[in-house]
């Protein structure tokens, strides 16, 4: 295993599962090959719901396996990446279903702020038929003194659930800064984050 701990920090800690009605719409910052998986163990956590990711072509040729969980591609500046995002929005007019995408676009280091999605993705929320949930997120890692790294996932469900593509990537990086703060406010203990779920 290459993390040493794995903690997931989310706002219904308390609840084995957020019930919602709305199909959720997952964006998560782009930092590591571990992404997919990431989001599939926070769908399996908290909503339970069939799981669907976009990556793009090139990253998912290099991981097949993920088609099995519910992978699909994403060809920037061809044709079919209008396709995708029809496809997607289908995904999401259905309740049952929760769809991962990371709108920066390629992977980038959890460092690197503000986080600047790329445009055109935003296409999907202003064609969405219907409400859905959106939920933001967050992967950070540190070391410490231990030879592995601590896994630490904010998870924050976006209020209102739906809101205009132009506020999405302002709220992605205020609920950023609002795990930042959580994660440094623990760094003394030099091992985890507390007031989480747990590993």
């Amino acid at each position: 295993m290459d993390f040493r701990k794995v903690h997931y920090h989310a706002e219904w800690a308390k609840a084995p599962a957020i019930e919602t009605p709305l199909p959720v719409f997952m964006i998560g910052n782009h930092f590591s090959w571990w992404d997919g998986f990431i989001a599939l163990n926070i769908n399996q956590r908290y909503f339970r719901k069939k799981f669907h990711i976009m990556m793009l072509e090139e990253q998912l040729r290099d991981r097949m396996f993920l088609n099995k969980s519910g992978a699909y591609s994403l060809n920037k500046g061809q044709r079919s990446m209008l396709e995708t995002f029809s496809y997607t929005q289908e995904l999401l007019g259905d309740p049952g279903n929760l769809v991962v995408m990371y709108p920066q676009g390629k992977i980038f280091s959890m460092h690197d702020q503000p986080y600047v999605f790329e445009k055109g993705w935003f296409r999907i929320i202003e064609r969405l038929q219907q409400p859905v949930q959106i939920v933001f997120y967050y992967a950070l890692v540190d070391y410490f003194s231990h030879r592995k790294p601590t896994l630490n996932i904010y998870v924050y469900a976006h209020d209102p659930p739906y809101a205009g593509a132009d506020r999405v990537e302002v709220a992605f990086n205020e609920r950023f800064r609002d795990a930042l703060a959580v994660q440094r406010s623990y760094m003394e203990n030099g091992d985890h984050v507390g007031g989480g779920t747990g590993s």
